[in-house]
């Protein structure tokens, strides 16, 4: 036996260096492998209430690290088209309602864990009704699609999610079912690329 070792030490040294060095490698995965889970962000929009129009909206930051609220943004479907508006600032609201410039504005830092009121459905859509030329009635909406972009000190594009629902009569009241069990995050660096795009056409 130690003659065998003897005669194979070099291929034992050699073995035993890629084994070492592929646990390195194993721990090196799983380190960078945390720092990326640490730096993701998870965006989550979600309906509280009812399901009517005066469901609030509400925005969650479940990643490990802080982002900053940049835009908001409603997409309304209807007969005629598409529109993409901005309603992150809160137009609904008149200076003497407002105890502090906060107020005024969506916008601003949301720490891991906090969450922020949006406005009730219908305050969206009026939002976006003010700062649209066109009179579009609620109740031809087909579809609405709530878009949340963000930025992080840990990368220089946006971060963003989005939520789509349904719009549907019941009752002769307005109901807005979501198509997905959660927001749906945006990663990819051609749809945050659009993203950035649809927020400079707000400017």
């Amino acid at each position: 036996m130690l003659s065998w070792l003897a005669q194979h030490s070099g291929l034992i040294q050699a073995s035993m260096a890629a084994l070492t060095a592929m646990i390195w490698l194993v721990y090196l995965h799983t380190i960078l492998a945390g720092l990326r889970r640490q730096r993701r962000t998870e965006i989550l929009i979600n309906l509280g209430g009812a399901r009517d129009s005066s469901a609030c909206v509400l925005v969650s930051n479940l990643g490990l690290e802080p982002i900053y609220l940049l835009e908001v943004l409603l997409t309304r479907w209807a007969a005629d088209g598409e529109r993409i508006t901005s309603v992150a600032d809160r137009t609904e609201l008149a200076k003497d309602q407002r105890s502090s410039a906060r107020e005024a504005t969506l916008q601003g830092p949301l720490c891991s864990g906090d969450y922020v009121e949006l406005g009730s459905v219908m305050d969206l859509i009026e939002r976006a009704r003010l700062r649209t030329p066109d009179r579009l009635d609620p109740r031809e909406l087909r579809e609405i699609e709530i878009t949340v972009a963000a930025i992080t000190a840990a990368d220089n594009r946006v971060a963003a999610a989005t939520r789509r629902f349904m719009v549907c009569v019941q009752d002769g009241q307005m109901r807005f079912l979501p198509r997905d069990l959660h927001a749906r995050q945006i990663r990819s660096r051609r749809k945050r690329r659009r993203i950035e795009a649809a927020i400079q056409d707000q400017m």
